[in-house]
């Protein structure tokens, strides 16, 4: 199969990957072992040259520098995905099988090229932020994203031949308000195996206090606040480190916070921390922790779990779905909980082995290849039904 995946901030540079620009990519990556043609058409950051990555074509374009104008290493932009279809449309974009958008312009792109040109349009939503749009935004963004998303979500759906969802949670939303039930498929995000696995060697750290790692982007839908916070009672109880890896808007703020409230010492923002070395802070780590307000199926979890490190997260969006036996789970912003959790799997060191080893028979389950070869079924089994059904 030929195969065009189709998202506004694709894979261009180790260095700044965001989690589903990694989650596209090592998807690609599969999909070409698989024997498929992969191609991924992206917003360009700085050049338009198309280049390859483990046999994936990364095809970046631009229209009057929009792209590069609206680039962001931390979020996606409402203006970058407003202008995205002039980067696109107009070129000769033909010849393939499926046209795969990820989130809601790129499938709205998708939806309209597969038409053109008689194929096949697939949609991936990330999960969403729906159930907690008024906790991360004031009012007026709130509800102008809620109703954005309650519209086209279903809307999608009935456009496109198959609407893939990363966590059941907002597959369900999804249905609810009234997407086709045969147009819609939950097939959670995977691991790399050969990158995270146990006996990795850990990045260099001072090894004489445990250590607590998360990996976010510093916003406040990853409810990182909530964990400095708590910081303050678990050092009450138990002596340790926290480690922050990731950058993002909250940054400053968050710094502050851990100063103002006497944590700072035992906390240390390491800034965005390249793929490549994950495995290596994740090896240094005691226990990762997501205090997330909402997650679809974090990378950093699975990641974790493959590392056969225990998990401390918030009982939140697909979190429950891939977790069961491999972490603590906890109410969402609820402080006391989440220190609770922490201090009983610092003092529990047989729990958390056998945490992590329940981690990590799930995550030899959840590979890129075990997503891929679903993927691709659900391709093929797209591409069989009927022509008149495909245009609907």
């Amino acid at each position: 199969m030929k195969i065009l995946h189709i998202y506004e901030l694709g894979p261009l540079s180790s260095d700044t990957m965001g989690g589903i620009e990694l989650a596209i990519l090592e998807l690609c990556k599969e999909l070409v072992a698989l024997g498929n043609d992969v191609t991924v058409l992206t917003g360009a950051r700085n050049s338009c040259s198309e280049r390859y990555i483990d046999g994936v074509r990364i095809l970046p374009v631009d229209c009057l520098n929009t792209m590069r104008l609206t680039w962001s290493n931390s979020n996606l932009k409402l203006s970058r995905q407003a202008l995205f279809p002039l980067a696109v449309l107009g070129r000769r974009l033909k010849g393939y099988d499926i046209y795969h958008g990820h989130i809601y312009m790129s499938g709205l792109i998708a939806s309209y090229l597969a038409r053109m040109n008689h194929a096949v349009a697939v949609n991936t939503l990330h999960g969403s932020y729906y159930p907690v749009w008024n906790v991360i935004a004031n009012p007026v963004a709130a509800g102008f994203y809620r109703s954005c998303e309650r519209f086209l979500a279903p809307m999608l759906a009935k456009r496109v031949r198959l609407q893939i969802h990363t966590a059941k949670y907002f597959a369900e939303q999804v249905l609810a308000w009234g997407a086709p039930a045969d147009r819609l498929k939950v097939i959670h995000n995977g691991v790399n195996l050969n990158h995270f696995h146990p006996g990795t060697e850990p990045i260099e750290q001072d090894h004489s206090l445990p250590v607590l790692l998360t990996a976010r982007r510093l916003v406040k839908k990853n409810g990182l606040e909530y964990l400095l916070r708590t910081m303050k009672r678990v050092l009450r109880e138990e002596r340790c480190k926290l480690i922050i890896a990731g950058d993002g808007p909250e940054r400053p703020r968050l710094e502050s916070l851990s100063a103002d409230i006497g944590v700072s010492e035992h906390v240390e923002f390491v800034g965005a921390v390249p793929h490549s070395l994950m495995p290596k802070y994740l090896a240094a780590a005691d226990i990762a922790v997501l205090p997330s307000l909402i997650e679809a199926t974090s990378l950093f979890a699975l990641e974790a779990m493959a590392m056969a490190k225990p998990v401390v997260a918030t009982n939140v969006g697909g979190l429950p779905e891939i977790l069961d036996n491999a972490a603590l789970l906890v109410e969402s912003r609820n402080e006391r909980e989440l220190g609770d959790a922490i201090i009983q799997l610092l003092r529990d060191t047989e729990g958390r082995d056998k945490m992590g080893k329940n981690g990590r028979r799930f995550a030899e389950k959840h590979s890129w290849k075990t997503v891929a070869e679903q993927t691709d079924a659900e391709y093929r089994r797209a591409l069989s039904y009927p022509q008149e059904v495909k245009k609907e």
